[in-house]
């Protein structure tokens, strides 16, 4: 940023790429940046930030080893841009210079290029010419992940030198700190560069004719209130930010009844309602402000026992451990995108005499560091054996997430791990503060609270004292071994241990301290588990994956051949549904064990603020369980209602479980309301069903809770995974591979993949036919045009193999599906299972394929629900004597299930069927799509990953989460010639509505059927895509002024004449579909279109819509701005949701929204392309209406 100061006029500011970056992450802190340069406040003293100066020590050599490598694989000259002279003037001519070497053929590299135009300069670190021609801007940055600011920047050079002429990429690329370039499509970010741009001339514009220095409660203005700048301002002002537990909502409802500083909230009437904020939120805060001042006058940490129930920590055993981790998050290993190294597991224990022991676990790299989670965890394993009553103390969640992580990065211990949890042998103290005191400090960080307990042994302020000298500390550390130095490094390590040690003796006196405290309020003991022999939660070894991970070897993943990635993957898939399975087990012994406000927030978990019993318990029939009804009260956290649990923590003798703290019982959801309370705050009651055990008569005893209950076992999946996996177990030739030493795999040969279709699919094989059979060798697909066709004589020449079929909205992808399955079992006898993630899905491709001319009496499938069915309905017994009965008669048939049925032996066994078709394929995972393709010898992929993706809860070492689909098209939007079929004409949507969706998900690809499309009319309605603006302030998942535009616009629709070809009739309700992202919004919308007689046009969230269609859709984006979005700007602007909501019309869509709503600072690069696409769509609008 450059004042550009002309005698006589006002100042301009010329501003730069730099001052793009810091905008996007705080608005404030440019702004104060300009007061300086304006001397409107004074320079801030300058910080020596040691971690910073290292970061940026790295930075360097990182775009010099980016710089070298450039030039090396690039024949043509390289020009290096000198500094330009810093006036307009100087940048224009730089920024010549760099177009004169942009336009000369013999130029390959330009490197610090500067790109200006009025009142904008930046410097480009490269601009490479493509094999194209055209030229790529390329940026090195050491970081984990492309950022925000980064994709602003180059993007912002990109759109400079496009308008100027120069022929740019499609694509933007970085180069990160592992050395891996990522590219983004600049389609994705030129709309937000180009929006925050505008924003940024804006800011600076009206900031300029201000009187006054930017004020960090300046609405209008984004402040972040965690950089430099904002925190200085926060302490210079005691704003209540600085208040422990306060954060930026809570900041902004507090401003709005005056309290703006820590005094302000300590001295809040306690009668004060503050809209948005529940009274003990502000009970509590107000405690914790008065705690702080007093703590401030006396001039020493103060504190007060708030609840001393939580208190209570288990029985000190002589095995408990103190334990602390030390990270270094810029670690990595070249060629990996994993970042981070916990190169240090301290642990302190006591020993008979009451001096302590310290025990270290040290990592350099990556395998030292799963060989020292290995030592670690057999380490505490014999501790367990000699004291089972032990606990591993620890402050703050980061050594249990990093556990958890380290665990599914090696597939080292999961299941140890695991028992860790289950039987919360770790303690995180920081929890037990938490619940338990209040101190008289803004921070509860364990540094903060040592001067209540660590006495004389209080650490000194210098050396390492803190986590960011220890990472500087061992990056000293590396480089004294670089430079050969081991005097040196062992000193830097000593260091390190002695820091590390204290962390672990402040986690023990801490724990003393709490015990004194407990000891005070009389407070026993907490119960503890079982002090079972820790082996018994720990399952056998699974010897399939690690002899699968031997074939494999320690290549990195970029550097393993298709082979070894399809080993690899089949590896994971072993363990999938048991990863899967874990979350919803760490959650749920939380919820056990951990008071209701902290439970965590998620789906179908309803913390209980008030429960209260309705019936009493009575048992319908004498032979029946008691049950009685209930109604909880609390937070709406998203109820399903599919399965949930009653949670009790001082669970009644019926169902206490022994040795475990908690227990659960199963409800039954009857019926919800919005309630709310009078802070104005959104609750949620329902009214539950619970049951008793049998023979029991009830008990008085009330749940503090509701969560959500255990996932369905996959017993008969995994069985089918590991099937598999034998077989490429049992296909290696010469001597049987056998596991070897953890952490160190070195593969002898190269896997040999047997045939078969999952396979094929894990290495990205093309599909594999009776012509070419080898790995390398395919023929290529039939292309006549004719899609089913096509489609039908790939299959028939298939050799074990799979084919995969994309098929956007309305390209007839069922039709297709239904088609060539109709034509394989009646003129080739073929036997086909077909299996979706649902049975509705299921059942729609049964219907159609009855309707494409198999007799209903060769289709079965055991019904779901209720209904008429045009296929023959079996018990689930049935599917073994159907097939039976057709094969004997040497017919074909269809059986039709979930993954479940598939795999399970006494319905469909191994190798039965010629075919298994996998329906909406790009939302079924790869590890079930392995697990149902033993069932039959090729394998027909359909669906379409760019609608609603397949979603997954557990951590995963592969992309096994990954649905099928998705993994074949990798970071593509549709799928490559040689993998499959892209059916690219939509029967459904007129070219104006496909156009926009086919540029949004389809690389632009899609097209209409424009002999059907075009025919259609809505008499005064344009077609394509229409933006509705609404004004609304502060909605979040319900905006009624949105709800009752819809209401008038669909009124203003019907009516109007409707020509397609069945012919013209006036439009009525039911051809309108009314799509909103959140329950609430579907509610108030259906309730706006009942009260104008309009309860016939289809509302819903997108997830209730995929396969259906309407002349009309109009979509209600609800939230009133990004600040105001439940659940983030990458669920509500979503690119699938988007896809599948808009898609739905034939002829217009619809989208009401309010003005400000695309006015977002994205926080992350995911979010800036989220947001990319949703402004793309919006700039394909045909007309704005209001």
């Amino acid at each position: 940023m450059q004042i550009i100061q002309v005698p006589g006029t006002s100042p301009e500011v010329l501003l730069s790429a730099s001052d793009l970056r810091r905008a996007a992450g705080c608005e404030h802190a440019l702004l104060a940046d300009l007061d300086v340069a304006l001397d409107r406040r004074p320079a801030p003293e300058p910080v020596e930030d040691e971690v910073l100066a290292r970061v940026a020590e790295l930075g360097h050599a990182h775009e010099q080893r980016v710089l070298r490598a450039l030039a090396a694989e690039r024949p043509g000259a390289v020009r290096s841009a000198p500094r330009p002279e810093p006036t307009p003037e100087g940048y224009a001519a730089a920024h010549a210079q760099t177009l004169a070497w942009l336009a000369d053929p013999a130029v390959d590299l330009v490197v610090q290029a500067v790109i200006a135009e009025p009142g904008f300069v930046g410097v480009a670190d490269f601009l490479l010419r493509g094999e194209d021609g055209r030229w790529v801007v390329c940026d090195a940055k050491l970081a984990r992940r492309e950022s925000v600011e980064a994709l602003l920047q180059v993007g912002a050079y990109a759109d400079i030198l496009q308008r100027g002429g120069v022929p740019v990429s499609p694509v933007l690329r970085l180069v990160l700190g592992d050395e891996d370039a990522r590219e983004t499509r600049l389609d994705d970010v030129l709309p937000v560069v180009r929006a925050r741009r505008a924003r940024l001339s804006e800011l600076v514009t009206t900031h300029l004719q201000g009187p006054g220095a930017a004020d960090l409660h300046d609405a209008s203005v984004a402040a972040c209130l965690v950089c430099d700048t904002c925190q200085a301002q926060l302490h210079g002002e005691d704003d209540v930010l600085l208040v422990a537990g306060v954060h930026a909502a809570q900041r902004t409802a507090l401003a709005e009844v005056g309290v703006v500083t820590v005094g302000d909230l300590a001295a809040l009437p306690q009668d004060t309602v503050v809209p948005g904020l529940r009274a003990q939120v502000r009970d509590r805060l107000r405690a914790q402000a008065r705690l702080q001042l007093a703590a401030r006058e006396a001039g020493t940490l103060t504190h007060e026992v708030v609840t001393p129930a939580a208190l209570a920590l288990p029985t000190p055993s002589p095995g408990d451990v103190f334990f602390d981790f030390e990270a270094d998050p810029m670690w990595h290993e070249p060629g990996s995108r994993t970042w981070g190294l916990e190169y240090l597991f301290g642990c302190l224990t006591l020993e008979p005499d009451g001096s302590t022991a310290f025990t270290a676990f040290w990592a350099h790299d990556r395998r030292q560091e799963g060989a020292a989670l290995r030592a670690f965890l057999d380490w505490l394993q014999q501790r367990r054996r000699r004291w089972p009553d032990l606990h591993v103390y620890h402050y703050s969640g980061y050594e249990r997430s990093a556990l958890l992580r380290l665990a599914a990065r090696h597939g080292e211990g999961q299941e140890e791990v695991d028992g860790l949890l289950r039987d919360r042998v770790l303690v995180d103290l920081y929890a037990t503060v938490k619940q338990s005191v209040r101190v008289g400090t803004g921070s509860y960080s364990i540094k903060q609270l040592e001067p209540l307990y660590m006495g004389d042994e209080l650490r000194a302020a210098d050396g390492v004292t803190g986590g960011g000298d220890s990472i500087v500390e061992y990056h000293r550390y590396v480089q004294a071994l670089v430079d050969g130095d081991a005097v040196l490094a062992a000193e830097r390590l000593e260091d390190i241990r002695q820091y590390n040690e204290y962390d672990c003796l402040s986690t023990l006196r801490l724990r003393d301290w709490l015990r004194a405290r407990a000891d005070e309020h009389q407070v026993a003991d907490r119960p503890g588990g079982q002090g079972e022999d820790p082996d018994a939660a720990v399952e056998p070894p699974a010897e399939r994956t690690e002899e699968l991970l031997a074939l494999v070897g320690d290549d990195p993943a970029h550097e393993r051949s298709p082979q070894q990635q399809a080993v690899a993957m089949l590896a994971a898939a072993v363990g999938y549904h048991r990863r899967e399975d874990k979350p919803y087990w760490w959650g749920h012994f939380d919820r056990l064990g951990s008071p209701v406000e902290e439970w965590a927030a998620g789906t179908d978990v309803l913390r209980g603020d008030r429960v209260e019993q309705l019936t009493e318990w009575v048992a319908p029939t004498p032979r029946s369980s008691p049950r009685r009804t209930l109604r909880v009260v609390g937070e709406d956290r998203g109820l399903s209602g599919r399965g949930l649990v009653a949670v009790y923590h001082d669970p009644p003798a019926d169902v206490a479980q022994e040795g475990q703290v908690g227990a659960h019982r199963a409800v039954r959801l009857l019926a919800r309301e919005e309630v709310i309370d009078p802070s104005g705050a959104e609750l949620v009651a329902v009214t539950v069903e619970e049951s008793a055990p049998r023979g029991t008569s009830g008990y008085p005893d009330l749940p503090v809770g509701l969560g959500p209950d255990a996932p369905p076992r996959a017993d008969n999946i995994v069985t089918a995974i590991s099937d598999v996996a034998q077989q490429v177990l049992d296909a290696q030739t010469g001597e049987r591979t056998t596991p070897a030493p953890p952490n160190h795999r070195v593969p002898p040969h190269e896997p040999v993949l047997p045939p078969g279709p999952a396979l094929d699919l894990l290495a990205r094989r093309a599909p594999r036919t009776t012509a070419h059979q080898s790995d390398d060798a395919t023929a290529e697909l039939p292309r006549t045009g004719d899609d089913v066709a096509d489609v039908r004589d790939a299959l028939l020449s298939l050799d074990r193999s799979y084919l995969a079929v994309q098929g956007p909205p309305g390209t007839g992808k069922t039709h297709v599906g239904a088609h060539v399955v109709s034509a394989l079992v009646r003129e080739h006898g073929w036997r086909v299972g077909v299996v979706a993630q649902s049975h509705a899905a299921v059942e729609n491709m049964l219907d159609a394929i009855v309707t494409a001319g198999v007799p209903a009496e060769q289709v079965g499938k055991s019904p779901k629900g209720e209904g008429e069915r045009t296929w023959t309905e079996l018990t689930s017994t049935g599917y073994a004597p159907f097939a039976a009965e057709h094969a004997a008669a040497g017919r074909g048939y269809v059986l039709g299930g979930t993954a479940w049925d598939l795999t399970n032996r006494t319905r469909i066994e191994a190798g039965q069927l010629d075919l298994v078709v996998v329906d909406e394929a790009g939302q079924l995972a790869i590890a079930p799509t392995i697990g149902v393709s033993t069932a039959g010898a090729r394998l027909l992929l359909l669906g379409d990953p760019q609608q609603l993706p397949q979603v997954s809860q557990g951590t995963h070492p592969e992309p096994v989460d990954r649905s099928a689909l998705g993994w074949l098209l990798g970071d593509a939007e549709t799928i490559p010639d040689e993998l499959g079929y892209f059916l690219a004409q939509t029967w459904r949507m007129h070219p104006a509505l496909t156009a926009p969706v086919s540029r949004l998900a389809y690389d632009d690809r899609l097209r209409s059927r424009e002999e059907v499309t075009t025919g259609r009319d809505l008499a005064g309605i344009a077609p394509g895509l229409h933006v509705v603006e609404v004004e609304h302030a502060g909605r979040t998942t319900e905006s009624p002024e949105e709800a009752e535009r819809v209401a008038q616009l669909v009124a203003d629709l019907v009516g109007r004449p409707w020509t397609d070809g069945a012919g013209t009739r006036p439009l009525t309700p039911a051809d309108v579909l009314v799509v909103a992202p959140y329950n609430h919004q579907v509610a108030a919308l259906q309730d706006a279109l009942a009260r104008d007689h309009l309860e016939q046009a289809r509302v819903g969230t997108v997830d209730s819509f995929q396969g259906q269609q309407a002349p009309v859709v109009i979509v209600s984006m609800s939230a009133s701005s990004a600040h105001d979005i439940s659940r983030g700007l990458g669920f509500l602007l979503d690119r699938h949701r988007l896809n599948v909501a808009v898609s739905r019309g034939q002829h217009a869509a619809f989208v009401v929204m309010s003005p400000v709503l695309a006015d977002a600072a994205p926080r992350s690069s995911r979010e800036l392309v989220t947001l990319g696409a949703f402004l793309g769509l919006l700039e394909a609008r045909v007309g704005a209406l209001v």
